[in-house]
């Protein structure tokens, strides 16, 4: 089997954060890749606390969709998380989002780009 390169970028550095947040374009991935997101978060509090970490793509880096199938499953206290997506555009970033009653967490998300 033949090496593929492989892309990666720590796309949310690690940061308590109270709203939801998203990266800035982390990879030139190309067509057709398969992305890892992985996130590790330390601490969670509030009432009711959630934490949802996706993809979304771009052809240009300024429009933004959803990728279909790249969510983490939702943390709600201190854990780790990983999703598998295929992309179809050139730009791939980390999109967070935080709910509950005064919610904090301390938490960050990678990227790894799988070129085919």
């Amino acid at each position: 089997m033949a090496q593929r390169p492989v892309l990666a970028d720590l796309a949310l550095a690690p940061a308590a954060r109270t709203a939801s947040v998203t990266s800035g374009p982390v990879a030139a991935a190309g067509q057709a890749t398969t992305v890892l997101l992985g996130v590790h978060c330390t601490a969670a509090t509030g009432t009711t606390p959630t934490l949802d970490v996706a993809l979304e793509e771009s052809a240009d880096g300024a429009t933004w969709t959803a990728v279909a199938g790249s969510a983490a499953a939702q943390l709600t206290a201190a854990g780790n998380r990983t999703a598998f997506a295929t992309v179809a555009k050139n730009f791939v970033r980390v999109a967070a989002t935080i709910g509950g009653t005064t919610p904090s967490f301390t938490f960050s998300a990678a990227v790894h780009v799988l070129p085919n």
